[in-house]
């Protein structure tokens, strides 16, 4: 099966009243399905997605119009062509195709969930008769509505929504969710990024809205917040959102977790974002891409709850304040391609931090300080081309999974103390080409699974290296060992 996109399966399935994300978490516990983090993607085996299928046909297996949910495409087809569409289905999904009628949608007064995905009709013209008349037959029964490249200027009249929970129509030619504006107070999930033709967006329409998608709607000139809605807002993606003129609608947002606010081109850090009396609650924030921000406030540390920060991108950066070392729950903190030359001896104070960017920095030292941070998983140091040595303890850091030292031009030598890294399983040294030796007991990384070292100037691996059992070393030579 292919991989799932969470940003998805979550809203579909609160959309029909499940508690997702705890039951996500059971399933993985129990190894049911797999989540890729970093992809942000959840993985089933194929075993179980058969065995959930065969649930749904086992009783009238020939029979498409009996059952709750539609997914072949020729049965999909088959229904829709006959207009044999019945009460029994719950959830479609399906290709359009010029050939696809939709008429049928109106029989199924049950149905809640409909996914839509464009197939051949991306690069039909507008006036494609079929298509267009598709949208009039929304069930007002649709909780989860989905449709990939949405052709249409806004949702149809006919369709009252009162039931729906979670709309996504990214990549659409939306310029407004209503004429004339509907309230849907049920609504909590809203994607509408990549729309090139959305310049406003009246949220007073969507007061209970929890997530909001808007990232790459780069005509969006302005979000109309008003009345106090957005209150229960917990998520909030604005990123390359450049033509947006206010974001001070910001600070009303009382139960923000997530911002992002990549790529608007600010001219400075928002200081309404660190206000006291707003944001208490907000764990992770984006700013990457703002290359005219040259200071963040000290009153960032008023974020006593962030997890996340990342200032990636912020060329005109260069320094932090030394309130962000306060913030005792950070665990990724991302610096990289910002003008930052220095770090405080403060940075030890980040007990949390698991995740540490420095790639790209002018950085020349790192401060002893670092060696403190005993659940740092990743250190990234990539073309840090300033960046002379490491510091001679960096084998304190106990829970390190990965370094890397990509392009690191003025680094000669690697520590003796990194061999103390029980835990580290990847080491890019790809570039570093003034390095040309390893220390003799690099062997005692045992958990090492990856080492690079091409474009180094290392002629000889250390004898020990040997013993490392599933190590893929890639050479200065361009060869490749697995031991």
């Amino acid at each position: 099966m292919s991989p799932l996109v969470s940003n998805k399966v979550i809203p579909l399935l609160e959309s029909r009243g499940f508690k997702a994300r705890n039951g996500l978490k059971v399933l993985h516990q129990k190894c049911l399905i797999t989540i890729d983090k970093e992809w942000n993607l959840i993985h089933m085996h194929d075993h179980i997605e058969e065995m959930g299928k065969n649930i749904v046909r086992r009783e009238h297996r020939n029979e498409p119009t009996k059952h709750s949910r539609l997914w072949v495409q020729e049965e999909t087809e088959y229904v829709l062509a006959n207009d044999l569409g019945t009460e029994a289905t719950r959830c479609i999904e399906l290709e359009i195709t010029p050939e696809i009628v939709l008429e049928s949608l109106r029989n199924m007064k049950k149905l809640e969930c409909l996914i839509v995905h464009n197939g051949v009709v991306e690069n039909v013209s507008d006036d494609c008769v079929k298509i267009n008349e598709a949208r009039e037959y929304f069930p007002n029964s649709l909780q989860y509505l989905y449709w990939e490249k949405y052709h249409h200027r806004c949702l149809p009249k006919t369709f009252e929504a009162n039931n729906l929970v979670a709309l996504g129509i990214g990549g659409s030619k939306i310029r407004q969710l209503w004429e004339g504006g509907k309230i849907m107070k049920r609504l909590k999930f809203l994607d509408l990024s990549n729309s090139k033709e959305l310049r406003s967006l009246d949220l007073g329409l969507t007061p209970n809205l929890e997530r909001l998608h808007l990232h790459y709607c780069e005509k969006l000139v302005a979000l109309d917040v008003h009345g106090g809605c957005l209150k229960s807002l917990v998520y909030l993606n604005l990123n390359k959102c450049k033509s947006l003129k206010s974001t001070s609608f910001i600070e009303q947002l009382e139960s923000l977790e997530v911002l992002d606010m990549g790529g608007l081109n600010l001219m400075e850090f928002p200081n309404y974002i660190t206000t006291r009396h707003s944001n208490n609650s907000l764990l992770e924030l984006e700013l990457t891409g703002n290359y005219y921000i040259e200071e963040v406030p000290s009153s960032i540390g008023n974020l006593h709850q962030l997890v996340s920060l990342n200032l990636s991108w912020c060329t005109n950066l260069k320094s932090i304040p030394g309130s962000i070392y306060s913030l005792q729950h950070l665990t990724t903190l991302n610096l990289s391609y910002t003008g930052i030359e220095e770090l405080s001896e403060d940075l030890g104070q980040l007990e949390c931090l698991e995740e540490l960017d420095l790639s790209g920095t002018k950085v020349k030292h790192l401060p002893g300080s670092i060696c403190m941070l005993k659940h740092l998983k990743t250190l990234l140091l990539g073309a840090c081309q300033y960046l002379e040595k490491l510091p001679e303890d960096v084998g304190q850091l106990e829970s390190l999974e990965e370094l890397h030292l990509v392009f690191c031009l003025n680094i000669r030598e690697i520590p003796n103390s990194i061999c103390e890294l029980k835990c580290l399983k990847v080491l890019k040294l790809f570039g570093c080409k003034r390095l040309e030796k390893l220390p003799e007991e690099l062997g005692n990384l045992k958990s090492l699974q990856l080492l690079i070292l091409l474009f180094t100037g290392i002629t000889q691996l250390p004898q020990s290296i040997y013993s490392v059992k599933g190590l893929k070393i890639k050479k200065p030579d361009h060869s490749l060992i697995l031991l």
